[in-house]
This record gives C-alpha cells, sequence and structure tokens, in this order.
C-alpha cells in the first residue's frame, strides 16, 4: 500500500461511507404500505433498477443539465409505481421517499467509517468526498457528524462532472486548497469503473472496498497477491486496521 507522501485521501459515499439500511426498493415497498397499498416487492425492485437505468441514460447526473434533481426522483417513483398506485398518491409518496432519502431512516455510516475518519484526522491527513450524488449528500454527511472530518464534499450534481471523469478529481486537487499534486493523492470506493479505474486515470492512488468484488472484475485488474492485499479491502474496518499498522511506521 502506498501511503508515503499521501497527502489527499478522498472517499466514494454510497456503499464506502455511508450503507442504505434496506434496499432502495424495500423502502419503496414499506413507504407504498403505509399509504394501504401492497405491491409485490419484486415487482418493486425491477421496476425501480429498471427506471433507474432508464433516467440514468436519458438524464444523466440526475438530470442536472435537463429536468433537475427533484424531478429527477419524482419521475423515478412514477415509473416505479406506474399502474399500481394512482397519480396523485404517487406525488404524496414522492414528497416521503425524497425527504426520507435524506435522513437516518434510509441511511447509516459505514462499519468503521468514524473511527477511520478519526484515525485521519488525528493524522492531520486532508479528507474529502468525491460522489455521483444528488446536492442531499452535504445534508445527510451532516447528519452523521461525518461532515466536521471533512475539508470538502465534491457531488457530481454540483460540479456537473461524474467519476470516472478526470474532471472531479481534478477538481478535488483544487478544494483540498493546499499544493497537491495527483501522485499524493489517494481515492477510496467500492466501484471499480468509477472509483478505482477513474483515481487510476487521473493520475491517483486508488483503493477498493468491495466484499462482493467478482472474480471477472479481479482478473480485470491483474493483481499480484502482494499488491491484491494492499488495495482490495472487504469493508472500511479492514482498510482502517491496515492503515494504522502502515502509517504509524512513519
Amino acid at each position: 500500500m502506498i501511503l508515503s507522501g499521501v497527502k489527499l485521501i478522498t472517499f466514494d459515499a454510497t456503499n464506502t461511507l455511508l450503507k442504505f439500511k434496506k434496499p432502495p426498493w424495500d423502502y419503496y415497498t414499506a413507504v407504498a404500505q403505509q399509504f394501504g397499498y401492497t405491491i409485490d416487492n419484486e415487482r418493486v425492485r425491477i421496476q425501480f433498477l429498471d427506471s433507474l437505468n432508464k433516467l440514468s441514460n436519458e438524464h444523466p447526473n440526475f438530470g442536472r443539465k435537463s429536468i433537475k434533481w427533484e424531478k429527477w426522483w419524482r419521475c423515478i417513483v412514477q415509473l416505479t409505481f406506474q399502474d399500481t398506485i394512482p397519480n396523485d398518491k404517487i406525488t404524496e409518496i414522492g414528497n416521503i421517499l425524497i425527504h426520507d432519502f435524506t435522513t437516518s431512516k434510509c441511511w447509516c455510516p459505514a462499519k468503521g467509517a468514524e473511527e477511520l475518519l478519526q484515525y485521519l484526522h488525528k493524522k492531520n491527513v486532508c479528507v474529502g468526498v468525491i460522489s455521483n450524488f444528488d446536492p442531499r449528500l452535504h445534508q445527510i454527511l451532516c447528519n452523521f457528524k461525518i461532515k466536521s472530518y471533512l475539508k470538502f464534499i465534491l457531488t457530481s450534481y454540483e460540479i456537473d462532472s461524474s467519476k470516472p471523469n478526470k474532471i472531479i478529481f481534478d477538481r478535488a486537487l483544487k478544494q483540498s486548497m493546499s499544493n497537491v499534486s495527483p501522485f499524493e493523492c489517494l481515492h477510496i470506493g467500492d466501484n471499480l469503473e468509477k472509483d478505482y479505474l477513474g483515481a487510476k486515470n487521473a493520475g491517483w492512488h486508488a483503493i477498493l472496498i468491495n466484499e462482493n468484488i467478482t472474480e471477472k472484475d479481479i482478473n480485470l485488474l491483474n493483481l499480484t497477491e502482494t499488491s491484491h492485499n494492499q488495495i482490495l479491502f472487504n469493508n472500511l474496518e479492514e482498510l482502517n486496521d491496515t492503515l494504522k499498522i502502515k502509517m504509524d511506521k512513519h
């Protein structure tokens, strides 16, 4: 693991610093049930994922250049529940979902997240977040007091650029407010293409947090046994233990 000389560490949000308490489609089903609508959860899952794929293609980056993020999510709710719930009720359900997905009803910190951030803070490492997310991320991180450890939060929506585009990583260098070069930066995330390869293509170091990584993805990384243990971790707790060993030597 290359840590010597690293001055900036950034994290992805979803499935890295933050976890869903339950899959989003499960929460959609639960809210619909509160309104008296019992819908097959598998159907909700399929329609939610289909609508997510459709909107992501038709209006990338949460509708940043077209319908804007709130309407984007309302369209997701509409497409997920179409033909099963009346439109007026879908609007009410959408209001609740948009609100609740900013709160601890839907999110929780990943295990080991706060401990790792505390450790990096004590080591005076500049820490930020780079995430493909809408503007609600600021409030979500604030709710869990994670924001207090961060120098900056960059969402794809606010800077009009998504990972794995190099632009968002370059912006992070400027946000760090210090003279940092790409080879002095480390990004930590769960997605091979958006996080790991995105950071590497920007000239950064990268670590992958993913306990469910496929054999195909591992082969794409072309790792030796040594490098495998240095860049691929199951969770933040595991990474935290390794970082402490490595950083405390310096």
